[in-house]
């Protein structure tokens, strides 16, 4: 659950978001037109302070496309630091379960409004949001002598503080340049489980099984003056999603190995419908 005292992992993502459709307020899925498409490369890194406690931070950027329009460029997502501490270790040969408690703060690095009447360059939402997570793993060994290794993750993040919104936003799209107001975002929760299975020391399969929820959100705020002025009261009403993602790993030595695999949403209520191949290089120091 935490890696060894003065021990830095590096694991640089790339990911490709697909969504061509959208589950409405009775779980249905719909057709969306125009679909989007972004590119993403994340870069989350880890480096063991103590044999119990760890620091990571993650840092990204994204380019979208959506009906023929694309972001300007690539731009900066937002940005994540935090630390995780083993509080209950697994016994000898990894018998034993391990519990681990951790925190998380991202910072609104990606831009959000402003947006110069481009809503794709909307790459992040301008919250800073605190996250505090409870994590498990145990292993079972199997007859034949290889491990299976359950992971189970459960993440909850605080509502953050009033977002100050000018112009055209993530919030609202048809939102004009003229336009001040703010955003109030509610708390979300995440849980997800995996099994990985390791064929022999190069290979292993893994499976995430994911339920992700984000409360409700509301835009207030206005354009215009005098007796031209208009109102805007956007609310946005809570959204979940379940998704899965297999994925197989290889491993060059102890140091190096390499992830591929594919997310992709099966149910879900006011949220897209995506699917994202991803691969991921794995580096330890």
């Amino acid at each position: 659950m935490t890696i060894p005292q003065g021990t830095l992992v590096v694991e640089p993502y790339l990911m490709q978001y697909k969504s061509d459709s959208y589950y409405d307020s009775q779980g249905n899925e719909q057709t969306s037109r125009p679909g989007v498409r972004q590119w993403q490369t994340l870069v989350p890194i880890f480096y063991g302070v103590t044999n119990r406690f760890q620091v990571k931070a993650s840092v990204g950027a994204a380019h979208a496309m959506s009906g023929g329009a694309s972001t300007s460029g690539w731009g900066a997502t937002d940005t994540t630091i935090g630390a995780q501490y083993l509080l209950l270790a697994p016994g000898e040969g990894n018998k034993g379960p391990a519990v681990s408690v951790s925190y998380s703060h991202r910072f609104p690095t990606g831009k959000y409004d402003q947006l110069n009447e481009n809503p794709l360059d909307a790459l992040g939402n301008g919250a800073h949001i605190d996250t505090f997570s409870l994590l498990a793993q145990q292993y079972m060994w199997l007859p034949n002598g290889r491990p299976l290794r359950f992971r189970a993750t459960a993440s909850y993040s605080l509502a953050p503080s009033r977002i100050d919104v000018k112009g055209a936003n993530a919030y609202y799209s048809g939102a004009p340049q003229d336009f001040r107001g703010s955003a109030r975002l509610g708390s979300s929760f995440g849980i997800s489980t995996s099994v990985e299975y390791s064929i022999n020391p190069q290979w292993v399969l893994a499976m995430d099984l994911a339920y992700d929820r984000a409360g409700s959100s509301v835009l207030k705020g206005s354009s215009g003056s005098g007796d031209a002025i208009t109102f805007i009261d956007n609310h946005n009403p809570s959204r979940h999603v379940y998704s899965l993602a297999p994925a197989v790993e290889y491993n060059f030595n102890d140091r190096f190995g390499l992830i591929g695999g594919v997310q992709f949403s099966f149910a879900g209520r006011n949220n897209d419908s995506f699917i994202t191949p991803m691969a991921a290089f794995n580096m330890v120091f």
